[in-house]
């Protein structure tokens, strides 16, 4: 995800919320627009040069696809790295790097065809060799995303075109997780150089390529003259300007002034008044996305099932939507989006009711009530009114919430200490399997974050989650989802708050911006009128 800091699961990061579960860290990216499309529409015949001045809320602190999950490093590096297969803008899979693949009958063994034609940005050609070399890096990097990667028993070459991936047991998600960012494919060896000095100034075979950059914010990208894929006819743009903009009203102001031709993400009580402004747009797209309150089950309330129920009970997720996404979102109820596969509208959660939970609160071992703090990231203008809500919501009940506003690599860096009590983040799934979301999630163990950093551990929810990553039946496996959801929603190891809709803001000279449903931008196909 990605974090959406926002983090990405692998992203559920949005570090900077994707893709994805690419957790998202970032400002929150609700929705709500003067477009409804997940592009924006084209005026004419796409033209090519200009740059791209595009502002976000947090910038790339390291371009290494296999060891990052943070969205500001996502949303950079899926510009210069590409993977075998992408997911596209309606959330299908697409060969990309690889033109097909086959699989045996027992679902162990995958030969991909590999692209012919394809060059890394210094003009060499990608081989089966750079694609083993990739996979297995991505494997053994220990990077947040790393265990997509678990069921991969060998890769090896077969020529030049060819790469044979043989798992140790059937995986339905294999594809999907082949297509995540953490995949992309990098020059075998990393050309001879040491990681440092290889990410310092990247190859790939994406779009663009680095032209300069200072870590945590402004990068430079150019146009790749070796880009592979002349039949899309891009990339349009001579190179791009990602700036930093940490503040919500700044971000809007420099669009509206045209200091900028986009923004990564339009603050909900902005949207509707910029949607309808001169000369300018909001793009509204779809996202697999959930916004979460997070309970840390090492904290001794929490790790009462009778405390986390009256949480879900006392947070009213309908009232948190209005007041801090202005109708932009929807209210949280599974913790799957209603957009992802395999997501059960008729998951039974706990919904809104006071007097269910300060029932709830009576039968637990802290019936008096206590004392605990709330995480968030200061540049998040509503995630801290969220924050304010839901203090006064748990006072009602004797629960006394201090909130702590911390900026976003203090944030970041306190809740991945498990230095919190509760804190709101976001939750990307960065690919079209939902088992992304679910083990990143879910499966303390395996899921490559302890739960998403709350250390929750339900065995028998965990062998769900297992047992619907091997499952080949596509009815089988939306009963084990069903199941899964309903359990989540039962437990409560978080609180799913909302539904935000990805908002960018853009200039209506910029002509064919693209986002996925994991919150990732297809730039090669921009111009700018």
């Amino acid at each position: 995800m990605t974090e959406n800091t926002l983090i990405t699961r692998r992203g559920v990061f949005t570090l900077g919320a994707g893709s994805a579960l690419t957790v998202l860290l970032a400002a929150c990216s609700a929705s709500g627009s003067s477009t409804s499309s997940s592009s924006s529409s084209a005026a004419g015949t796409p033209k090519k040069g200009g740059t791209l001045k595009f502002a976000r809320t947090t910038g790339p602190t390291s371009l290494d696809p296999h060891k990052t999950i943070l969205a500001g490093d996502v949303y950079t590096l899926n510009q210069i790295f590409e993977p075998l297969y992408i997911t596209d803008v309606d959330g299908s899979l697409k060969p990309h790097l690889a033109t097909g693949h086959t699989v045996s009958a027992d679902g162990k063994t995958y030969t991909f065809a590999i692209r012919e034609g394809v060059k890394f940005s210094d003009g060499t050609a990608l081989t089966s060799a750079d694609v083993v070399y990739s996979l297995k890096r991505a494997q053994s990097s220990d990077g947040p995303l790393s265990f997509l990667d678990g069921v991969i028993s060998s890769v090896k070459a077969d020529g030049d075109t060819s790469v044979v991936v043989v798992l140790t047991q059937a995986w339905s998600p294999f594809v999907s997780d082949i297509s995540a960012f953490s995949n992309s494919i990098v020059p075998s060896d990393l050309q001879g150089k040491s990681e440092a000095e290889f990410f310092e100034q990247p190859v790939g075979t994406g779009p663009f390529t680095l032209k300069s950059w200072a870590k945590g914010a402004t990068v430079t990208l150019a146009a790749n003259p070796s880009y592979w894929n002349a039949a899309a006819g891009g990339p349009y743009l001579d190179g791009i300007e990602f700036s930093v903009v940490a503040d919500d009203n700044q971000l809007v102001q420099q669009l509206q002034a045209g200091q900028v031709d986009v923004i990564d993400s339009v603050p909900p009580a902005n949207a509707a008044a910029l949607g309808s402004a001169s000369g300018v747009s909001v793009l509204k797209s779809p996202q697999w996305s959930v916004d979460l309150l997070l309970l840390n089950a090492q904290n001794k309330y929490f790790a009462d099932l009778h405390v986390r129920r009256a949480v879900a009970h006392a947070v009213d997720r309908a009232q948190i939507v209005k007041a801090t996404t202005f109708g932009t979102a929807e209210p949280g109820g599974s913790f799957f989006p209603t957009s992802l596969q395999y997501y059960d509208a008729k998951t039974s959660v706990l919904g809104y009711d006071l007097a269910a939970a300060k029932s709830e609160l009576a039968q637990s071992a802290f019936a008096t009530g206590f004392s605990v703090e709330l995480l968030v990231p200061s540049s998040n203008q509503a995630w801290n009114q969220t924050a304010q809500i839901i203090q006064a919501a748990l006072k009602q009940i004797n629960i006394t919430v201090k909130i702590r506003s911390l900026e976003t690599a203090a944030y970041k860096a306190a809740f991945q200490k498990f230095d919190f009590d509760l804190f709101i983040n976001n939750a990307i799934n960065d690919i079209s399997d939902p088992d992304e979301m679910a083990s990143f999630e879910l499966d303390e163990e395996n899921g490559g974050s302890n739960s998403y950093w709350t250390h929750y551990s339900d065995p028998a929810t965990t062998a769900l989650v297992r047992q619907a990553e091997t499952e080949q039946d596509s009815a089988k496996r939306q009963d084990l989802y069903s199941q899964i959801q309903q359990k989540v929603a039962d437990n409560v190891p978080f609180v799913p708050l909302s539904y935000p809709t990805s908002l960018k803001g853009l200039r209506s000279t910029v002509q064919g911006l693209k986002v996925n449903p994991a919150g990732a931008a297809r730039l090669e196909s921009v111009w700018l009128a």
